[in-house]
């Protein structure tokens, strides 16, 4: 029996607005002074009210017993997570992607708080079905499947790791210099960066450079990564340009820059690789368990 609920929710743009003007009333009186910002903030309220409610109905559902932990997207690197944690994302996809590398085997749900306007790919859950499901989420008696992580490891003894990607570059979107070593081949080069895509993310940034072919079995062992737009000039190569990394081979690239290495998207929660380091990124022994 689970112990503990974690809810995680990410702030809404209805609060990002009223943050930023200072109150609800100042947040309608300034966007209402455009067509955009009238349709904008009504948007942003769909949105407010689907994931409040959402919030509400779990947390009315939880049995008594049952312990219940609150937190933002922002908490998630800091926050710590009990073995017999069940972690719930009610929101959009980027939260189980945010807080599943943080996991070490306790499962997540990803709830979908407005399947009409959210996709939804790793969102299996609607409130009602979720809340019908939730005896068996907390008994462990709900189906799971396994995604691969990808790991990045740098030579200063720092870690990241992506469930959808990481990226290796600069974070101004300059040419990034390295020496890259990929089996027995290796070379310099000057590109804009390289993607590495786990199976989960190959579907999207993978998918958008090499086509509908790139997607992969999120469960497979292994990561797929592609250099974007080398450049073959004096001194600099182009030919290890994509592949298939397991374990047994992975990707080690030599910075020669002013780098950054980032997971998911999320340029803030970032790696600084300067000239000097070196990263080997690999298939984790860490998976993250999905509640299906």
């Amino acid at each position: 029996m689970r112990q503990r609920v974690v809810l995680l929710t990410r702030q809404t743009a209805k609060q990002a607005f009223v943050r930023r003007y200072g109150s609800e009333g100042q947040t309608k009186f300034a966007m209402a002074q455009s067509l955009r910002g009238r349709a904008d903030f009504a948007k942003a309220e769909v949105e407010d009210t689907a994931q409040s409610r959402a919030v509400l109905r779990i947390r009315q559902a939880l049995p008594s017993d049952v312990k219940l932990a609150e937190i933002d997207r922002g908490m998630v690197a800091q926050f710590l997570f009990e073995p017999h944690d069940v972690v719930v994302a009610v929101g959009q996809d980027g939260l189980v992607a945010n807080v599943g590398k943080y996991l070490d085997g306790q499962p997540v749900a990803g709830v979908n708080p407005d399947p009409e306007t959210i996709e939804g790919a790793l969102l299996p859950f609607n409130v009602d079905t979720f809340i019908g499901s939730l005896p068996d989420v907390l008994s462990d008696r709900r189906p799971m499947r396994e995604a691969t992580l990808a790991e990045a490891q740098t030579s200063d003894r720092q870690v990241l790791r992506g469930l959808n990607d990481i990226f290796v570059g600069v974070a101004t979107h300059q040419s990034a210099r390295y020496r890259i070593r990929f089996g027995q081949a290796e070379e310099v080069q000057s590109s804009s960066g390289l993607i590495v895509s786990t199976g989960t993310g190959s579907t999207g940034w993978l998918t958008s450079l090499r086509g509908a072919q790139a997607a992969f079995d999120p469960a497979a062992d292994e990561l797929h990564f592609v250099v974007r737009e080398a450049w073959p000039g004096r001194g600099f190569g182009a030919t290890i340009v994509e592949g298939r990394i397991t374990r047994e081979q992975p990707l080690n690239i030599e910075s020669r820059m002013e780098g950054t290495i980032f997971a998911d998207g999320i340029e803030a929660d970032a790696v600084r690789f300067d000239a000097g380091l070196s990263v080997t990124i690999a298939p984790a022994e860490r998976r993250v368990r999905l509640v299906v």
